[in-house]
């Protein structure tokens, strides 16, 4: 997983060439941006570039090093991650005691932690030590989808790289290169990727489709009936295994975000949800669902779907999050 693998991500993987080769490379770096846009594939490319053995311009990706790494089988490279909701703080014990064993055959030992934002508070605490001392011959790598999701302390010893959105052109590049997905449906999984590729959704093409599907029906149709269904639904979905809810969220960020585009009087062939398919649009449902909310209103809703995720990261019954949500929606449009 050289640099060189890595599409979209230019301007980071620039600022850590310039880095390595000005020997300026701080002990710890974090990573943020929104997910599925390639934060930890550079990581571990920066991991196989410090200790390649070929030490090249950029890592080999063949040696022996290099594929350990990959295989996280690399005596001295680790990757952390939460264990259940949160990295805990007997994780971060075993992972102190690590740091401080000396190199067994590493140029620069490597730590990652991927998914930073769910430190525990103890945890935090006591990586911060770590953080303030570090140990000599290490990098760690911290890795989140925003610092605003870390504690001040940890973030302002950290050197910070923010990792952009990639472009459809890319989304689409690499899900071509990943999927056996038809044209039609690659452009439809890159618009509501929003920026990034996730190849999980792939597989889940389907059931995407048959959530948006219901949720427009939702959407266009305020009635009695509607939230009938729309509240049943809604309970099943949460307490899925295929996680509809999450879907169902991403979807109505999309949407509400074509209704603003759409009041205020944007171009249309910039909608999200302009085409879905060859032969299908949605402009005809987001025009009648436009006519249910005034701007401030939308607002609102965005607002509450943000919310509504952020409770359910935190341990809320995703049942009645969600239903609330659409409770909330409903009371505004009638």
């Amino acid at each position: 997983m050289p640099f060189r693998d890595i599409y979209g991500q230019e301007h980071a993987i620039g600022l850590l060439n310039q880095a390595v080769h000005r020997d300026r490379m701080p002990h710890a770096w974090l990573f943020t941006g929104q997910a599925n846009i390639g934060k930890y594939k550079t990581a571990v490319a920066l991991a196989q570039k410090l200790n390649c053995r070929k030490g090249e311009k950029d890592a080999c990706g063949e040696c022996d090093y290099c594929l350990q790494i990959v295989e996280q089988n690399f005596l001295d490279y680790q990757v952390l991650i939460p264990d259940g909701k949160f990295i805990k703080i007997d994780q971060i014990r075993k992972a102190l005691n690590w740091l401080h064993l000396h190199p067994d055959q590493a140029k620069k030992r490597v730590m990652i932690l991927d998914g930073a934002q769910h430190l525990g508070r103890e945890a935090a605490n006591a990586f911060l030590k770590t953080l303030e001392e570090p140990a000599p011959h290490t990098l760690l790598i911290l890795i989140a989808e925003s610092s605003q999701q870390l504690p001040e302390t940890i973030v302002s010893r950290c050197q910070q790289i923010r990792f952009r959105p990639l472009s459809e052109e890319i989304s689409e590049r690499i899900l071509r290169q990943t999927t056996d997905l038809t044209k039609e449906r690659i452009q439809l999984l890159s618009a509501f990727s929003m920026g990034s590729v996730n190849r999980n959704l792939a597989v889940r093409l389907e059931i995407m489709e048959t959530v948006q599907k219901t949720a427009i029906v939702w959407l266009t149709t305020f009635s009695a009936s509607t939230l009938e269904e729309m509240l049943r639904t809604c309970e099943s979905w949460c307490k899925s295994k295929n996680e509809e809810w999450c879907l169902l969220l991403d979807f109505l960020e999309t949407w509400f975000r074509d209704l603003t585009w759409l009041l205020h009087g944007l171009p249309e062939e910039k909608l999200i949800n302009r085409n879905v398919n060859a032969g299908e649009s949605r402009i005809k449902a987001l025009r009648n669902s436009a006519g249910y909310f005034k701007q401030k209103q939308i607002y609102e809703i965005f607002s509450r779907i943000v919310q509504t995720r952020r409770a359910i990261e935190l341990n809320a019954n995703k049942s009645l999050a969600v239903e609330s949500l659409c409770l909330h929606m409903y009371r505004i449009a009638v």
